[in-house]
C-alpha cells in the first residue's frame, strides 16, 4: 500500500506534500503534527488514543473512526454502565465530542462490528495535577469500579504498595531509584512481578495497619468511604487524590 501511495502521489505531482512514516505507531516517535484525521486499528484504541491525548505534542484535534463500543466507553460519564478508566483520563485533558455512527454495511469486505466516528480536542486549561500519578492513582480506584473505595483501600496488597511508594518519596531505595522509576502492576492488569527487593514481610503489620487506617480515615472524613469508582466525577477524584496527598498517600513520583 506505501508503495502504491507513493506511486499515485507522484503521477499526480504531490510527491512533495506527502510524508509517509511506516512504523508501528505505538513505538513510533511522532512527528509535529496539527491535525489527525484517522482510521486506526481497533486493537490498539486504548494505548494510541492515550498517546496521542497524552503526549508532548500540542493538537488542535483528533478525528477517529472508532470501534462503535469502544466510542461509547470514550463518551461515557459518571453512572454510565461504560464509565472506566479510559473515559477519566483522557476527560482530565481533552473533550471528546460524538459526530456519527458508521454501519459495519458501509465497508467492503464488510467487518464484524459497527463503527463511530468522534473527535477529541485538548481542554484550553487542565487541572494542576501530576499526571503520572494520576493515571496511577486511576489505575487503582479503577481495578474494580463498582466496589466501594472503602473496599479498595483494604486490600493489603495495595496497602503494601502505596505504603512502599509513600516511604521512597523524596527518597531513593538502597538500590538508588526513587519511586519515580518503580512500577506496581495492578489487580487488572495481572499478578505483580517478582522484583527483587519486594518483600511484603519486611514491613511491620503495625505499620501497614496504621497506614490503611490513615486511607480509611480520609476517606471517612470526607464522605467517600462508600463510594464507588464508577459514580465520581473527575472533580471528585481530583478533590480525592489531593486528600491523600496531603495525608502522606501517594501513587506514584
Amino acid at each position: 500500500m506505501v508503495e502504491i501511495l507513493h506511486k499515485r502521489v507522484s503521477e499526480l505531482g504531490f510527491k512533495d506534500k506527502l510524508e509517509i512514516i511506516c512504523e508501528d505507531a505505538l513505538k513510533a516517535q511522532f512527528p509535529q503534527f496539527d491535525l489527525v484525521v484517522a482510521n486506526i486499528p481497533y486493537g490498539i484504541s486504548s494505548p494510541l488514543v492515550t498517546k496521542l491525548v497524552y503526549g508532548a505534542n500540542p493538537f488542535r484535534s483528533l478525528t477517529l473512526l472508532l470501534q462503535k463500543e469502544f466510542a461509547r466507553r470514550l463518551l461515557a460519564n459518571p453512572g454510565d454502565s461504560e464509565y472506566n478508566r479510559l473515559a477519566v483520563n483522557v476527560k482530565l485533558v481533552a473533550e471528546v465530542e460524538f459526530v456519527m455512527d458508521v454501519s459495519k454495511r458501509d465497508f467492503l469486505p464488510c467487518p464484524k462490528v459497527d463503527s463511530s466516528v468522534v473527535i477529541i480536542r485538548p481542554k484550553a486549561q487542565i487541572p494542576h495535577v501530576n499526571l503520572d500519578e494520576w493515571r496511577a492513582f486511576t489505575r487503582t480506584c479503577f481495578t474494580n469500579k463498582n466496589k466501594t473505595l472503602a473496599a479498595m483501600f483494604k486490600q493489603k496488597k495495595k496497602i503494601i504498595e502505596l505504603f512502599r511508594l509513600s516511604k521512597m518519596k523524596d527518597s531513593p531505595n538502597k538500590y538508588g531509584v526513587t519511586n519515580s522509576n518503580c512500577e506496581f502492576v495492578d489487580d487488572d492488569e495481572g499478578e505483580e512481578s517478582d522484583k527483587e527487593g519486594f518483600d511484603p514481610c519486611s514491613d511491620s503489620e503495625m505499620e501497614l495497619s496504621s497506614y490503611k487506617k490513615k486511607i480509611i480515615e480520609v476517606l471517612k472524613a470526607h464522605g467517600f468511604e462508600a463510594k464507588r469508582p464508577s459514580k465520581l466525577s473527575n472533580e471528585e477524584l481530583l478533590n480525592l487524590l489531593a486528600l491523600l496527598n496531603r495525608a502522606g498517600v501517594y501513587f506514584h513520583g
